[in-house]
Formats: structure tokens, sequence, C-alpha cells
């Protein structure tokens, strides 16, 4: 069986089939706590972002190898990639920020979860505040008692791109 199939096959296995899983109310606890944590997860690394504290952002982003992000079309693969990536924020804070809209959280097993929400990026030019509309995913896995970031994925509308466009 080739990799790919194989881990299609896991990844199928390990999302929850509400068919075969009763919604008992230790599951649905155990779900909202899920969701509570990564939502304060993602604000705490959305936050990190905005002070441009790279290494507080950096510990919450996996070591693992096939760690990776994308931002408006750029792919950084790999621990070392990510953190070259991010080192260009270092002493820009103030100069932009990310305003996070809602968290949607699915938890995808116990230990995976993905993330989907928009956000506003405002950054600040010479002539005034301009501020692009974006969106983030995120494929986090929790790693002993906390969550970290497998995959993130920023894109950002074109600069007078209408809604549904």
């Amino acid at each position: 069986m080739t990799r790919i199939v194989l881990s299609m096959l896991i990844t199928l296995l390990t999302i929850p089939n509400p068919a075969r899983a009763a919604d008992t109310p230790a599951s649905t606890a155990s779900t909202a706590t899920a969701r509570t944590e990564v939502q304060a997860f993602v604000k705490s690394y959305v936050d990190a972002v905005n002070k441009a504290d790279v290494s507080a952002a950096m510990e919450m982003i996996s070591r693992k190898a096939g760690v990776t992000s994308i931002g408006d079309g750029e792919i950084a693969r790999g621990w070392d990639a990510i953190r070259t990536d991010y080192d260009q924020i270092v002493g820009k804070e103030g100069s932009y920020k990310f305003s996070i809209g809602s968290i949607d959280v699915t938890p995808l097993g116990t230990s995976y979860a993905l993330v989907v929400a928009p956000y506003t990026l405002t950054v600040a030019t010479q002539q005034g505040d301009f501020q692009l509309p974006s969106a983030m995913t995120l494929v986090l896995l929790k790693s002993g008692k906390t969550w970290v970031i497998l995959h993130e994925h920023m894109s950002s509308k074109a600069a007078g791109q209408e809604e549904g466009d």
C-alpha cells in the first residue's frame, strides 16, 4: 500500500463518525474543552505574532519533519524555513496587526484539530492604515498538554477584490 493511500486511510479513520459514536456527555464535554483550548492557543499565537515575539510564536510551531507554512503562495517546509520567514518581523512590532475573527474548530480525533478563521491584517503606511481582509487555516496536534501547529495557511484578498470574487 502506498504511503499516500495509507496516510489517507489513517486520516479517515481518525475523523469522528456521528453514526458510529453516540454523543455522550463526556465526549461533548471533551470536545468543548478541546475547542476552548484550541481557541485560546490561536489567540496566544496571534498575540505573539502581533508582538513580533518570534521565539514565542516558534514555540507554537511543531518541530516534526513535515511541518509547513503557506502564505499567499509561498511555501516554507520545515521548522528552520518557517523560522527564517518569521525572523522578518523582528523589530516591526506596531507596524502591523492581525485582528482575528471567529475561530471555528473542528476536532479531528482526540489529538488533532482543524482551525478556520478570518482575520484582518492592518498595516501602517505613510498614507495611513491599510486593512487587508484575510483568512487562515491551521492543522494542530496536541503534544502532551499543549497544542502545536503542524500546518498553517494564510491568504489575503487582493486589493479591491469584492466578496465572492
